[in-house]
């Protein structure tokens, strides 16, 4: 794992303050994700890596999500599906200004890979996802399939989405580090 400087901290602050910002423009938020993933950083955690997507002279944070390697009490799912091996993708942001260049499709195709790769690789990789409009993205361009939607804080519902760890040999070809950014 390559660790994180303070500069790549600071990165992923600006970016998320850009998402944030955005959002508001549009009169949708996040749920408050960019608060918690600020949260997380910098705080070593046996379970949860914020992982990022950096341009090709890691100088701009295109996007960042948080992966957890252990979701044993994560609401909603059963009992059945909490007790298969699953590591949980949340929090997820990506930079306005690059939404044109599949930023989101990148990380998940590089997270499934990563999954796939480890030598106790997890049956499923999981998220939550809180809107209509990101659900459909999800599914149609990210690969995640429905599983159900629950009741959130706002009542609108969050759809509980999966999809396998698969490998992806061509991965290394668009991202060149094959390991998470240690950001503690």
């Amino acid at each position: 794992m390559r660790e994180a400087t303070s500069a790549d901290l600071e990165r992923i602050r600006s970016m998320i303050k850009a998402r944030e910002l955005w959002l508001r423009k549009r009169g949708t938020y996040s749920y408050g994700q960019g608060t918690a993933v600020l949260g997380l950083l910098g705080q070593p955690a046996a379970n949860a890596r914020v992982i990022c997507l950096l341009d090709k002279e890691d100088t701009q944070v295109l996007g960042c999500s948080v992966l957890f390697t252990t979701m044993h009490a994560s609401p909603g799912w059963t009992a059945d599906e909490r007790r298969e091996r699953s590591w949980g993708m949340a929090m997820s942001h990506t930079h306005p200004d690059f939404r044109g260049n599949l930023i989101g499709w990148l990380m998940t195709v590089w997270v499934s890979d990563y999954a796939a790769r480890q030598s106790d690789p997890p049956q499923w990789l999981r998220c939550r996802v809180p809107h209509p409009r990101l659900i459909a993205h999800y599914r149609d361009t990210l690969g995640w399939q429905p599983v159900r939607t629950i009741p959130d804080q706002d009542r609108r519902g969050v759809a509980l989405m999966q999809r396998r760890p698969e490998p992806s040999p061509g991965v290394a070809g668009i991202i060149a580090n094959s390991v998470p950014m240690q950001l503690s």
